[in-house]
């Protein structure tokens, strides 16, 4: 039973790989085909604004990344193949030294590692020739070297601590393991979401808060209605690497914060400024974070029971073709092959996400001018060079945000 249980495993998981990549082509080339169909001009409800220069710049520079998102689609089909039907990942397992969590430990490190340096050409790419072509790049060697250099070290200091402790509660806690595993995750992910805005984010950035007189009176007004502190919206470096425009907002306690890039407001009228802070405070005030948060601790409760459940199972192992089975082995088949099976929920992420913006949307449109927002909005397609066209299906899986004429036309229902 144990044998039938593992080949009917390794069938699905290799018809999952090569649907899923097969449907991800698929998509990326409607999303081209929708490009070249509005190649030269925009849509008649953006004319006004946008020029068929800028239309078209939108354009190339979306088709250039998604060709070269089919060749990575491509390469990391080729990649997963070697690990898993190839027996790469059980090859590097066997050959590593040491035992027990030390070896456990050094198998996903070395896994990882392995991965970023595949990935790393792609990123030059992306950053040295791609953005740079259309003039977004203002990343420099030194700063994408050291960029790459501090994020594998806080990796390292973050990571290695928490497999070692996970390891140790694997072979300490028997069958139950996975629930102290979840529940030390779960406090990982909430001291993380805290510490990020003023720890881990000042590493790469620096922020300052956002000021000026003429501003200032607007930005205290709005946070005081949302109930929070002016002193918590704050602008980020962001021209040191790159010329595109945004503004999100993190954390949440006394370290929430509202951060515009410096890019984004050299573009903007104070009005603008105001209605963008005011769609962030939306999301702050309508609570996104925490129901994002609960959201991933659900999700994360299931994937660790379901760990706990098949940790044990050899069909669920030799199914992935590892026939080792270990903690480690277990957890790098959560992280790299469970996507593959989850990859078709991926629009229901995107409509609860789009449902969060249009929230966000309309709770600015209540504070302010909703004409003031729109204005910022293309502003923002305008200055990242976003096509304000887009395939209904391709953006269903991937765009987070609404589509522009969609968000656009119902921001206008708004006005008075």
């Amino acid at each position: 039973m144990s044998y039938l249980y593992s080949y009917y495993t390794q069938v699905f998981f290799l018809l999952f790989i090569i649907i899923n990549h097969v449907s991800e082509i698929y998509l990326t080339r409607r999303q081209l085909e929708m490009f070249r169909k509005h190649a030269q001009t925009p849509p008649e409800e953006f004319k006004t604004f946008l020029t068929d220069s800028e239309h078209q710049k939108a354009i190339q520079y979306s088709s250039a990344k998604l060709k070269m998102g089919l060749f990575h689609l491509v390469f990391d089909g080729i990649v997963l193949f070697y690990w898993f039907p190839l027996r790469g990942a059980e090859k590097l397992y066997l050959a590593l030294p040491f035992e027990g969590m030390h070896h456990e430990v050094l198998f996903l490190i070395t896994f990882s590692m392995i991965q970023f340096a595949l990935g790393l050409p792609w990123s030059i790419f992306s950053t040295f020739v791609l953005e740079e072509k259309f003039g977004f790049n203002k990343s420099t060697p030194k700063l994408f070297i050291l960029d790459r250099v501090k994020g594998l070290i806080l990796g390292a200091s973050i990571g290695v601590p928490l497999l070692y402790t996970i390891f140790f509660l694997f072979s300490s806690l028997g069958d139950w393991w996975w629930l102290a595993s979840f529940v030390l995750l779960t406090l990982f992910q909430f001291f993380l979401v805290w510490i990020y805005p003023t720890i881990i984010a000042p590493l790469f950035n620096k922020f300052h808060p956002l000021d000026g007189d003429e501003l200032k009176q607007g930005i205290e007004a709005l946070v005081q209605s949302a109930g929070f502190n002016a002193k918590e919206v704050f602008v980020m470096d962001a021209s040191r690497r790159s010329s595109h425009g945004n503004a999100y907002f993190t954390g949440f306690g006394k370290n929430k914060r509202v951060v515009f890039f410096d890019t984004l407001l050299k573009q903007l009228e104070n009005s603008e400024i105001l209605a963008i802070l005011a769609h962030e405070l939306g999301h702050m005030k309508l609570k996104h974070i925490p129901k994002s948060m609960l959201t991933s601790i659900i999700l994360s409760f299931l994937g660790f029971w379901l760990m706990g459940k098949l940790g044990n199972q050899q069909w669920f192992f030799h199914g992935h073709f590892i026939r080792s089975m270990s903690p480690g082995v277990l957890l790098l088949l959560f992280t790299q092959a469970l996507p593959l099976y989850t990859f078709w929920f991926t629009p229901i992420g995107t409509w609860i996400s789009r449902k969060r913006e249009f929230e966000a949307d309309a709770y600015a449109a209540k504070e302010t001018n909703p004409q003031n927002l729109i204005q910022g909005l293309l502003k923002l397609y305008q200055q990242n060079a976003s096509p304000v066209v887009t395939d209904k299906i391709y953006s269903g899986f991937y765009h987070s945000h609404p589509p522009a004429l969609e968000r656009i036309r119902k921001l206008e229902s708004f006005k008075s």
